[in-house]
């Protein structure tokens, strides 16, 4: 399942623990607040669960957003500035071997 992770977090240490924890499931950070995964719909699930706990342990304002999207939408992202290699976080090389 492929999705990016987007937040608004005041928090430093808030902050810091959610990045560390979504680069420990295995999400990948393409900003500083937006991570993109390709994973199970069970570790997307958990991720959802986990993080509206984390928002409803204490007093913020803060945001934390969790989009799903198509791997066509993705393909079809222009990308202004610093390149990515989306190839590497779908997993769509394809690699010969001779």
């Amino acid at each position: 399942m492929l999705f990016f992770v987007m937040y608004d977090i005041e928090s430093n240490k808030v902050r810091h623990q959610v990045s560390k924890y979504l680069i420990k499931r295995g999400c990948f950070r393409i900003q500083r607040s937006i991570f993109l995964a390709n994973l199970s719909p069970e570790t997307y699930q958990q991720i959802k669960d986990d993080l509206v706990e984390v928002q409803s342990c204490y007093e913020n304002h803060d945001s934390i957003l969790i989009t799903p999207i198509s791997t066509d939408l993705l393909n079809s992202m222009k990308i202004i500035g610093k390149n990515l290699d989306i190839d590497v976080i779908t997993r769509s090389k394809n690699t010969l071997f001779f």
